[in-house]
């Protein structure tokens, strides 16, 4: 996988990915972890990295464990994700390539 942003800037989209998802704004989800949401702001935006306690309230604040704060193979530019994916793909069987097209063919359709 070919990562060409930084882990501050990955993370930052990870949590507010997940804050969106949860319907919170920044002000809120800072109330929840008890920071100034100029905090959350800076965390989001990667211009800052939280420390592992922050990091664990904001995976309860978010509803996620705190790993999936840190995946970020999704947030890939699109070229770099076909490569990833076209990967994957020449590793499969026969038997789960089939099984991925019926998939993929689900959302295509």
């Amino acid at each position: 996988m070919t990562m060409k942003k930084d882990i501050k800037k990955l993370f930052g989209l990870k949590v507010k990915e997940y804050r969106i998802k949860n319907g919170l704004r920044q002000c809120n989800l800072a109330d929840l972890v008890d920071v100034d949401p100029k905090t959350i702001s800076c965390i989001e935006s990667g211009k800052n990295f939280p420390s592992p306690n922050l990091i664990y309230r904001l995976a309860i604040a978010l509803k996620v464990e705190p790993k999936d704060l840190f995946e970020f193979y999704h947030l890939q530019n699109e070229k770099d994700l076909k490569k990833d994916i076209t990967a994957m793909l020449d590793k499969l069987s026969k038997e789960n390539l089939s099984l991925v097209y019926k998939f993929i063919r689900t959302f295509v359709l």
